[in-house]
């Protein structure tokens, strides 16, 4: 006996689409004359190959727009835009059921806007009344999908309690990353200049570094020599935490002491020149000082997870069957 969230079984063959709620696939009927060749049905609702295979060939388009796609993400992107189609259906299905209805005069402006933005192309002007009549369904889908994902994601304003827990749960999302106070000196070099001009920069930094070491005032030295923004600043570049600055100059930072002046760094720019002048060490922030952000935060996450939980649940009672001879040939050239 079948129950909900069970995929009717009518071939052996497994299906290779990691799928929620998707285990198998079967073959499809026999075509009856002039009827559009099936992928899937969700519950009792056709996807056909047609739907399956232009939502496939829009995703190939964005995702591998500048080249061929590296081996194997083809077969991903199938995998990724089977879910999608089906997803979509499933939503579509409980928008209907509750009762929702798409926002005509909305969607008569979103026509009304693509007619006026191709007005002057000819093949619009040729193809313009079943253009807009392709659109429109597609336009009061997304409408349908746009309310339900609204009216899912709506959750109740979380309590003190609810926020302190959430606070101490999380307490990576409140704490300030541990900060450098650093100044610099750049001798800036075009990415492209030839070997000699970036040994004549690394020299010259060199020269710096044995005069900064010996007392030198950093910040005249910055101002007289240095390409970067922060040279009418003395160098001082302020506080910076991690992922501010490049991987390269990030490593020469961390090996420093309060104080010290780094060897010439060669990096994209140029070559630079480190002191680092303070250190803060992470700190946890108090509740009442990120209560707003914690509010925000679990607002977000808690409308997420609602948004999740309806697909999987949706996932779970409905019948879906993906026909296996129903997957439409994909190639570079789509």
């Amino acid at each position: 006996m079948k129950t909900p969230g069970m995929i009717i079984l009518t071939s052996l063959l497994v299906l290779s689409l990691p799928l929620p709620g998707v285990v198998a696939e079967a073959e499809e009927p026999a075509p009856q004359s002039e009827q559009p060749k099936l992928f899937a049905m969700v519950g009792e609702a056709p996807i056909t190959e047609q739907e399956y295979d232009d939502a496939l060939k829009r995703a190939y388009r964005q995702r591998f727009y500048h080249g061929k796609p590296p081996e194997g993400e083809l077969e991903k992107l199938r995998q990724e835009v089977a879910s999608e189609v089906i997803t979509r259906q499933l939503l579509l299905q409980e928008a209907r059921r509750l009762g929702l209805s798409p926002d005509m005069p909305a969607i008569q402006t979103q026509l009304d806007e693509y007619d006026q933005r191709y007005a002057g192309s000819p093949r619009w002007q040729q193809q313009r009344e079943q253009l807009l009549g392709s659109l429109k369904p597609r336009l009061q889908d997304d409408d349908l999908l746009r309310q339900l994902e609204s009216r899912q994601r709506k959750v109740a304003p979380p309590g003190r309690e609810q926020l302190m827990a959430y606070y101490k749960a999380n307490p990576e999302k409140f704490t300030e990353p541990a900060q450098h106070r650093i100044a610099l000196i750049l001798l800036k070099v075009d990415p492209s200049s030839p070997t000699s001009v970036w040994e004549a920069a690394t020299a010259e930094g060199g020269v710096l570094v044995s005069q900064l070491r010996e007392g030198a005032d950093f910040a005249e030295l910055a101002r007289l020599h240095s390409s970067e923004a922060s040279a009418e600043n003395g160098g001082d570049m302020g506080y910076l935490h991690a992922g501010m600055l490049s991987p390269a100059a990030e490593e020469v930072i961390k090996e420093l002491a309060v104080g010290d002046i780094s060897d010439p760094v060669r990096l994209l720019e140029g070559i630079a020149i480190f002191r680092v002048d303070d250190r803060k060490l992470a700190r946890l922030r108090e509740y009442e000082d990120v209560s707003k952000r914690a509010r925000e935060l679990w607002i977000r996450d808690q409308s997420d997870s609602a948004w999740a939980r309806l697909k999987e649940q949706l996932r779970d009672k409905t019948p879906v069957t993906i026909y296996s001879n129903s997957l439409p040939p994909l190639n570079n050239e789509v």
